[in-house]
């Protein structure tokens, strides 16, 4: 019987993996945590909630998902884990919400900028306001850094901004701590992005600070408007506003939801599918043809065919493909 479709992903953990998620998933709290982040890596993309937050209430967790993220193969598609395990760590960090697990994924999002790629732009931002209102003095001085990437910069400032929102008693702090950062910062595109977080609380009275940044050269990117940044200030952009606070405020935990992977399955994979599928289709048609005369027929012995994926008919709770598969061809 095919694997229900649910958020435990046991359908693609089955299909896609060498697991069967119903042979592990009771005993996952039994497993020490090494043995857990080793599960982690050979799933690949298919990552669930239950593995995520089981990884995450374990005291060495931390420990264990610095090894990994210090490993450079596991940042490379096709090394272990195919590119994701980095992904799938950041996001536990995040669950963890510990000092710990904080300073290592600001170390990953300062030094791994190039590998998380799009990841920075995208995520970073909601895995800082994760840890909450205790540590908005940290992202403050993470966002002093001027040797900081300008869109890892960004990253924090915009979590800065949706922290303020989110717990207005400390709405007043950020603005002011903004408003420095756009007096004293020497990247001019950088100091754009800050006037757009500023203008996203709608307050009229940083509108001289930008326009006066604007005016001695300070934001200086043409792609940055002075004329948009106010009308953002005016709430011309609410509702682009409102769905960034909302992408900015989302759950790590939504990384591993069965909407989220199966995106990412259908972006990086899907279309590697069908051309393996294509390849095989004309493989197995070049041999129909090469052995389809009836005196092959009579003589060719009738088999059984068991699916790669299958549970191996030895009895050993493998899949076929991972146990006699192999010795059957040798």
């Amino acid at each position: 019987m095919a694997a229900e479709k649910d958020e435990d992903l046991a359908d693609f953990i089955n299909e896609e993996t060498d697991f069967f998620w119903d042979d592990i998933k009771d005993d996952l709290p039994e497993y020490p945590t090494e043995a857990l982040i080793e599960i982690m890596v050979e799933l690949g993309l298919y990552v669930n909630k239950t593995l995520a937050q089981e990884i995450a209430k374990r005291e060495d967790a931390v420990f264990y998902l610095r090894k990994l993220l210090q490993y450079g193969k596991h940042w490379r598609s096709g090394g272990p884990g195919d590119g994701w395990s980095p992904l799938h760590a950041i996001h536990i960090l995040a669950l963890i919400k510990s000092r710990e697990s904080f300073e290592l994924l600001l170390d990953i999002i300062r030094y791994h900028e190039d590998d998380l790629g799009n990841w920075v732009t995208e995520d970073a931002s909601s895995l800082l306001v994760a840890f909450g209102e205790d540590f908005v003095e940290p992202i403050k001085e993470f966002t002093n850094d001027e040797t900081l990437e300008t869109f890892v910069r960004l990253a924090a400032t915009s979590a800065l901004a949706a922290l303020g929102k989110k717990f207005p008693r400390h709405q007043d702090d950020i603005k002011k701590h903004l408003t420095e950062l756009l007096k004293t910062t020497h990247d001019g595109t950088f100091a754009g992005l800050v006037a757009h977080d500023l203008a996203s609380f709608h307050d009229p009275s940083v509108i001289p600070d930008i326009r006066r940044a604007f005016e001695d050269g300070i934001i200086d990117d043409p792609f940055i408007p002075e004329d948009e940044v106010v009308a953002a200030i005016n709430g011309v952009f609410s509702d682009m506003d409102a769905r960034d606070f909302k992408r900015n405020t989302a759950d790590p935990l939504n990384h591993f939801s069965r909407e989220n992977i199966e995106s990412l399955h259908m972006i990086n994979y899907d279309e590697d599918d069908e051309d393996d599928d294509e390849f095989e289709a004309e493989i197995d048609s070049v041999l129909k043809d090469d052995y389809s005369e009836p005196a092959m027929e009579e003589i060719k012995p009738k088999e059984i065919k068991i699916g790669r994926n299958n549970p191996c008919p030895c009895g050993s709770g493998k899949k076929y493909k991972k146990c006699c598969m192999g010795k059957e061809k040798s």
